[in-house]
């Protein structure tokens, strides 16, 4: 019976990896003449659109405001107490259904670097743990094999409130974000009498996009299940990168550009656009076409700063009504201690007291920060707050709530020695809270040779964060080959519906 399901949800789900495009091999793949192009932002969808349109010869420019590459797969020095250091904005997981950017990875034979880990671990605050190992990977029979772990007893499926959970199988973008932006999840939990056990599921899922419970979209969440847990057979379980991203993947990438004729500059913020005659204006160079790749605050301030882009009503409206999440915090400490149970896998969702939402062992992970820690004999730990509470304000409070939660989830960290530190307090995410999904807008816009690529721009599929903002980098370059009558990159995704929709 068992496999009768996995074959039927197979075949519903279309393999798993459906195209999104059907490019015309007839077409040439080369561009014959020169067509400039300004990339606005060297995050993963500034450098997807770069790659994508240099080694097809248009004339790329890529203009980054920071002194590195990556935007939040970024990675930098700094000095502290006589070393210098490498780090990053934070821990990031390369599921297995991402399957643009794993794509590229291995074009570029950056996928080498890719380790898997062992499970999708929650510590919960009583000291218990929560692993997803070893339930079956096919979507739906998931959530039933949710049972062994606890998660989910018989009592769910028979209450009466169980049928509010088959909304997660009707997964469709038009009905969901219709029936369901303006609906929070804290809300959607109430309505179905969800358990505690489940909540701190959901709510992993809620506040890996930024957003508290009471803030976050319930269609976000249903999408964000649906993408992650309810449409491949990859399950919850991913792999890193076993080395900074500096090493692994953005000097790479960066390489492959610059190869291809492409020029990046960083230390270059762009604070204004000029468009005439169809023809966008750039630091006194003109170009045939614009993607615009920063993320939404920088975006904000950039539409602010071109009056040129105001006369297009309907980019005008969207890019108003724009929105960033709310505040994160992102602690790395450099250490005397290591942690006792040696069986953890190098990252952890824990169950927050009021801020600390994951710890991830960087000495158990990448190769630099374990060369250190054997040296130094200590531990490399990163603590995250994807969602600040509104009362935590001054820098030195998160921090020590932050230290304090770890040392709850790790007693025996208790009194170690912080050799060094690096701090980040932003607010620079994008928004997917409620009522943000009809006005987000497209990659395409309604200016000619202007579009959008982040993980903040609404695509035709079913992709989020880094599988998103790939994803939208390379539709901004289909979409330019097209107008160029030139072939398109290839592109997959899972299915844009649940297993009942």
């Amino acid at each position: 019976m068992r496999q009768w399901l996995q074959k039927k949800i197979r075949q519903k789900l279309g393999d798993y990896k459906i195209p999104t495009n059907h490019p015309d091999t007839a077409l040439p793949k080369a561009l014959n003449g020169t067509k400039k192009v300004a990339i606005i932002g060297g995050g993963i969808a500034g450098l997807s659109a770069a790659a994508n349109l240099s080694e097809r010869g248009f004339s790329v420019d890529l203009f980054e405001k920071n002194d590195y590459l990556g935007g939040k797969l970024g990675s930098w020095q700094f000095e502290s107490n006589g070393e210098v250091l490498q780090t990053e904005h934070g821990f990031h997981a390369f599921f297995r259904q991402y399957y643009n950017l794993r794509d590229f990875m291995q074009r570029l034979d950056i996928y080498r670097h890719l380790i898997p880990i062992d499970d999708y671990v929650i510590l919960y605050e009583n000291g218990k743990r929560q692993g997803f190992a070893g339930i079956d990977q096919t979507p739906g029979l998931n959530i039933w094999d949710l049972r062994k772990k606890g998660v989910i007893n018989w009592t769910t499926f028979l209450s009466p409130f169980s049928m509010h959970y088959l909304k997660l199988l009707r997964f469709n973008p038009d009905k969901t974000f219709k029936k369901y932006d303006h609906i929070s999840f804290a809300k959607f939990a109430k309505q179905s009498m969800m358990s505690p056990h489940l909540q701190l599921v959901f709510n992993s899922f809620a506040r890996a996009f930024f957003a508290e419970p009471d803030k976050m979209s319930m269609a976000e969440l249903m999408k964000g299940f649906h993408f992650y847990f309810l449409s491949n057979e990859d399950g919850l379980i991913y792999d890193v990168l076993n080395d900074d991203f500096e090493f692994t993947f953005l000097s790479p990438v960066a390489e492959y550009i610059r190869n291809n004729g492409g020029n990046i500059y960083t230390n270059t913020g762009i604070d204004t656009i000029g468009y005439q005659h169809e023809k966008f204006i750039i630091r006194d160079k003109q170009y045939d076409y614009c993607i615009i790749a920063s993320d939404v605050k920088h975006t904000k301030q950039l539409f602010a700063n071109s009056p040129d882009l105001h006369a297009f009503p309907q980019f005008s409206s969207q890019m108003k009504q724009l929105q960033t999440s709310g505040r994160y915090a992102v602690l790395r400490i450099w250490t005397d201690r290591f942690e006792n149970d040696k069986s953890l896998p190098f990252f952890l969702f824990t169950d927050r007291l009021k801020c600390l939402d994951s710890i991830t062992l960087y000495h158990k992970m990448e190769k630099t920060s374990a060369a250190w820690s054997e040296q130094n004999n200590g531990g490399i730990f990163e603590l995250h707050s994807y969602a600040l509470p509104e009362n935590l304000l001054d820098d030195t409070t998160i921090r020590q709530q932050l230290l304090d939660e770890m040392y709850h989830y790790l007693p025996e960290l208790k009194g170690l020695h912080i050799r060094h530190e690096y701090f980040q307090h932003r607010d620079d995410f994008p928004s997917f809270q409620l009522n943000n999904y009809a006005h987000r807008p497209s990659v395409e816009t309604e200016i000619p040779g202007l579009y959008l690529a982040g993980d903040w721009v609404k695509l035709p599929t079913t992709a989020m964060l880094m599988e998103a903002a790939y994803t939208s980098g390379a539709m901004s370059a289909n979409a330019i080959f097209t107008r160029e009558q030139l072939q398109e990159n290839p592109l997959f995704s899972v299915s844009n519906n649940g297993i009942l929709a």
